[in-house]
């Protein structure tokens, strides 16, 4: 049985290691509320290869374009939540996460939007009217195209990528799928150049070999009708690639040529 002393002392112990991590705790927040930022650490994930933005780009959101310095500053007065704020509103971003360190650095980490394909404007006869257009992430999302760098992706058009609320529709989901397979797919990514989807969504493709248009009809059991114009590929066109300029597969179990 534990006499009083050792009870006391055994108490006073176990208090002592509570409470010294609270006070190394205490402490550390103290230091670091006196702490003035020292550097920027910016890093930006993404795609191998794929910079809309540099660090510079970020640092100027950072600070409202040099006006409003960071460095020197003591870390308690940094809002963090404004910080993130401001980098978000560049809609080539598409998150972003801001912290400090105990060495005094404020840590900007930024994921930028991810293209799957690109918008052009187009005439009635397929020809490009400007270069205006924006870029379509792999969620859905319509982010504007950059001024310093232009990805190498799939070329979509149509009336149908007008409005952006169609990609969120049942119709839409269809066509997100299929802009998915001809990017993960290996032979249709190097063989389709661009997708022509009109207000219905009926879709068009243009290839590079042979310089056909597929007409695909709905993105609605596009496995299917791909599988046939592979087949069709291998046994047929593979004697003559300009055998043919036109290509439909939107009727079921037919493939119609001209």
């Amino acid at each position: 049985m534990l006499r009083k002393f050792d009870y006391s002392w055994l108490l006073l112990k176990r208090s002592l290691w509570l409470l010294l991590p609270i006070a190394g705790i205490g402490m550390a927040e103290s230091r670091l509320s006196q702490q003035r930022c020292t550097n920027l650490t910016i890093s930006i994930q993404g795609d191998s290869g794929t910079r809309f933005l540099d660090q510079m780009d970020v640092r100027m959101l950072l600070t409202e374009n040099g006006g409003d310095p960071l460095l020197g500053n003591k870390l308690s007065d940094v809002a963090l939540n404004d910080l993130e704020n401001r980098v978000k509103r560049n809609k080539l971003i598409k998150k972003c996460q801001v912290f400090r360190d105990l060495r005094g650095n404020i840590v900007v980490e930024v994921e930028q939007e991810k293209p799957l394909a690109r918008w052009i404007n187009t005439s009635e006869n397929g020809e490009t009217r400007n270069t205006s257009g924006y870029y379509i992430s792999d969620e859905g999302v319509f982010f504007p195209l950059s001024e310093s760098y232009s990805a190498r992706t799939l070329l979509v058009s149509g009336s149908f990528f007008n409005d952006a609320k169609k990609l969120q529709t049942a119709k839409g989901a269809s066509v997100m799928d299929l802009l998915h397979f001809l990017n993960s797919d290996p032979f249709w990514k190097a063989q389709v150049t661009q997708l022509d989807a009109d207000n219905d969504g009926e879709i068009s493709l243009m290839t590079v070999v042979g310089d056909q248009q597929i007409e695909l009809g709905s993105a609605e059991d596009y496995q299917s009708k791909f599988r046939k114009l592979r087949i069709f590929y291998d046994k047929v066109l593979s004697q003559d690639w300009s055998r043919y300029k036109k290509i439909s597969v939107k009727f079921q179990d037919q493939i119609v040529c001209e």
